[in-house]
């Protein structure tokens, strides 16, 4: 494990290099992560993997951590029981978790320990289906109840703190009220907890319209250790990281999604390649990074579809 913990390395304001996408890893390395999805909604996603493809779980890390990432994310964006249900394996979500946690913390102490493994943790999305800018669906307080959302990210942070995770990233958070419950969760497991809020608009605004304003008021007092935006275009990253910033007084980044295009049937695509032939190649998303750190962002990384080249490129801002 690493010598310093998360919050101390934060704290001494030292720059991290966090890891890019693992699902669309996955899948452009062969593996099925789209098990339950349908042409509206994701399925269970890469968890199943842990499982069914631990070789290469290790293998998307290991690169990762070739490429000079300082945090890797376990594979368990969605090891919970409500998206892994649907194709039969809710009572099992926690074999899942922990095969998570663990692949990616042997694979950290096989290659640098002084690498973090973050245990991420989604929101569960019971009502939404591809969520993005403009959409305003439930949020999962509103579906399950805060008690429900609570429990499902204490139970899955405790196992992957269990495992050895130096910390927990409940991630892919859109509403506010979704991100105090998901961080009053994972709070219980005892290690610190970053957070990952989805979706952010070019505008400076959270996915749904609520203000950056709003979101450091309400985590105000929870103790959160850092917040990052996530899953956003570069752009809208570049547009909202100063919004966050002047909200929230802590450690904040940025990891950027650069226009996934799941395999069918997401979408109804008939794509055989999940990577996008835009213009986010590794150099130009390493330029949008330089500007997040200039903008005060102390960790960096990416998000769907981007692969350890970009993340290479990324580490040389931090040379």
């Amino acid at each position: 494990m690493p010598t310093q913990t998360i919050t101390q390395r934060l704290d001494s304001g030292d720059l991290l290099l966090m890891d890019g996408g693992t699902g669309s890893e996955l899948q452009r390395r062969g593996v099925d992560v789209l098990q339950g999805a349908t042409a509206q909604r994701l399925g269970a996603w890469s968890g199943p993997a842990n499982i069914d493809a631990p070789d290469v779980v290790a293998e998307v890390h290991r690169d990762y951590l070739e490429a000079r990432a300082d945090i890797i994310i376990s594979n368990s964006f969605w090891t919970n029981r409500h998206r892994l249900a649907p194709i039969g394996l809710g009572n099992n979500w926690e074999r899942y978790a922990r095969a998570a946690a663990r692949i990616a913390v042997e694979t950290r102490n096989d290659t640098n320990l002084e690498a973090f493994v973050a245990g991420g943790i989604a929101a569960p999305c019971v009502e939404v289906a591809l969520p993005r800018a403009g959409q305003n669906p439930s949020s999962d307080v509103e579906s399950l109840g805060a008690t429900s959302v609570r429990k499902m990210f204490s139970e899955v942070a405790s196992v992957l703190a269990d495992e050895g995770a130096d910390f927990i990233l409940p991630e892919y958070i859109g509403h506010i009220e979704d991100a105090v419950a998901a961080v009053e969760g994972a709070s219980e497991a005892g290690l610190p907890v970053l957070l990952g809020m989805r979706h952010v608009t070019t505008n400076g605004n959270l996915q749904y319209g609520e203000s950056f304003e709003e979101l450091g008021a309400a985590l105000s007092g929870l103790g959160v250790a850092g917040v990052m935006l996530m899953c956003s275009q570069p752009e809208e990253v570049s547009g909202s990281l100063p919004n966050l910033r002047n909200a929230f007084d802590g450690p904040i980044g940025a990891y950027s999604q650069i226009g996934y295009r799941p395999i069918a049937p997401l979408g109804g695509e008939e794509s055989k390649n999940p990577l996008p032939p835009g213009e986010n190649s590794p150099v130009r998303l390493a330029e949008f990074a330089s500007d997040w750190l200039a903008m005060g962002a102390q960790i960096v990384g990416g998000c769907c579809a981007t692969t350890p080249a970009h993340i290479k490129a990324m580490s040389k801002l931090l040379d």
